[in-house]
């Protein structure tokens, strides 16, 4: 969605009441007229008038058509034409998945109907890209091609990766139905290893890592059957510092062995062992439901940036409801230095909501965290994806209060924003008996487990069972998500 479009439709998902065209224009700081044709183009995205307007009231979001549309076609965050970033990634992608071979400029762009100046601004960018990974942009005649490090290139295709829709699906099935060239095998395959992991570390792995995890496996097999890996100078291992990793995480790197032999022999060829290191830093970059003990300085790492958050909050450490705070963010933080060690970036698919529902919470935990790289000398840049996860932890620790007593809070995956969702819930309504917080999954495999529930309030579209009544939430349950709920109950009183 462009810039514009996407505030109107922040703005309005927000109220509850019919806001004027002047008001939003003063808001976004655009012209009434503008605000009027950005509500006509996301009428015509959505091939319906999602947004209302009534002479002498003004413009209203259809908030329930509007959840429907965009969790059942993920059409939230699709763009509403091609705009320049878009074409860009999907050149970019083209040119990593081909590399290093050298592809013809004319057939890269021949959907795009762009001219040559918009193609050598193109090319431009993505040179000044690549180069943040230590990669650079040939160009021969009319070819191009993209040289360097094979990790390096991987690493650049995951970062794409994570600017496209494909990793704003928090489960699986949605994730893999946007690479169409993925076949049934290679998906049920890839889906095999992940549930295999999981049964061997005896935990869940939840998104966004899920998607992590089965997006490098994507992009090692495609490279791999392409032919098109280069051989890396780490080929095998022999650096200290992977010897160092593999030695204090004994167990993980086992399940990656394991995986890397399980992709070898589905693939029938030799990979060398340096990939079951790198398959290694995604399963030690990752938050588990189960705590894991890492090694001892990146615990004494994460204990000494959480409690640094702790003290410039002003917060007592010795207080219960802190010290659980501080658990929680240890539980995050460990993780998270291992990603930021091993240029892991996870996509936080809320962070727009973060941004715009806690604000003034975000933009302290992001002085917070520039004041802690330059106080405690960090090695690494904290970027906002994880800046949003932090503030979430925050947020809940300020949104709850006493938790007495009943609805089924329901997403995609039965966790990550659900915590807070179940937070938020309760406060608003500390009288309701709310009997669990579930994945959609669950709820439809086990029929007999929530037989009791009256009302589920749910991030995803879902189709209850007997009488139960289904709220359509979005996952910072705002202002008009409370609104709706207490309709819904005041009517079934």
């Amino acid at each position: 969605m462009s810039g514009n479009r996407d505030k109107i439709i922040k703005i309005l998902s927000k109220s509850d009441r019919f806001v004027t065209a002047d008001e939003l224009a003063k808001s976004i700081g655009i012209s009434t007229k503008t605000i009027y044709r950005a509500v006509n183009g996301i009428n015509d995205h959505y091939d319906e008038p999602i947004i209302v307007s009534e002479r002498g009231k003004g413009l209203k979001l259809n908030y329930d058509r509007y959840l429907e549309l965009t969790k059942q076609t993920g059409s939230e965050n699709d763009k509403l034409d091609s705009t320049p970033l878009e074409r860009r990634n999907q050149i970019l992608t083209k040119l990593l998945f081909n590399a290093p071979l050298a592809n013809r400029v004319s057939e890269m762009y021949e959907d795009f109907f762009v001219s040559i100046e918009l193609i050598h601004q193109d090319l431009t960018i993505i040179s000044k890209q690549l180069q943040k990974y230590d990669l650079s942009l040939k160009r021969d005649g009319s070819f191009v091609s993209v040289v360097g490090d094979e990790r390096n290139i991987r690493r650049a295709i995951n970062a794409v990766l994570m600017q496209s829709n494909a990793m704003n699906q928090e489960s699986i099935n949605d994730f893999v139905s946007e690479f169409h060239d993925l076949s049934r095998f290679d998906n049920q395959f890839i889906t095999t290893q992940l549930e295999l992991i999981q049964r061997l570390l005896n935990t869940t792995i939840p998104y966004p890592y899920n998607v992590n995890i089965f997006s490098h496996l994507y992009i090692l097999m495609k490279r791999i059957r392409q032919g098109k890996m280069i051989d890396s100078k780490d080929g095998q291992i022999k650096n200290k510092r992977y010897e160092k990793i593999i030695q204090a995480n004994p167990k993980f790197y086992k399940v990656s062995n394991d995986v890397i032999k399980n992709v070898a022999d589905y693939l029938n060829c030799d990979i060398p062992a340096i990939e079951s290191y790198y398959l290694l830093e995604y399963l030690i970059s990752m938050r588990y439901n189960n705590n894991y003990v890492y090694d001892k300085k990146t615990s004494s790492e994460s204990m000494e940036l959480a409690e640094f958050y702790i003290k410039q909050f002003g917060l007592n450490p010795g207080s219960s409801r802190v010290i659980s705070l501080q658990n929680d963010l240890v539980s995050h933080i460990r993780p998270m230095i291992n990603r930021l060690n091993n240029h892991i970036v996870v996509a936080n698919k809320v962070l727009a909501d973060i941004k715009l529902e806690y604000g003034q919470l975000f933009k302290k935990v992001a002085a917070i965290t520039k004041k802690a790289e330059n106080e405690l000398q960090l090695p690494w840049k904290i970027n906002d994806d994880e800046i949003g996860f932090l503030t979430l932890y925050f947020a809940k620790y300020i949104e709850e209060s006493s938790l007495p007593k009943r609805v089924l809070i329901m997403c995609a995956s039965g966790i990550g924003t659900s915590k807070l969702l179940y937070v938020k819930i309760h406060k608003a309504f500390p009288d309701l008996n709310i009997v669990g917080v579930t994945s959609k999954t669950d709820y439809v495999e086990n029929p007999d487990k929530y037989d009791n529930v009256d009302v589920i309030v749910s991030t995803v579209p879902v189709v209850p069972r007997k009488d139960a009544k289904v709220i359509l939430s979005s996952a910072m349950f705002n202002e008009q998500d409370r609104n709706r709920l207490s309709r819904l109950l005041n009517d079934e009183d």
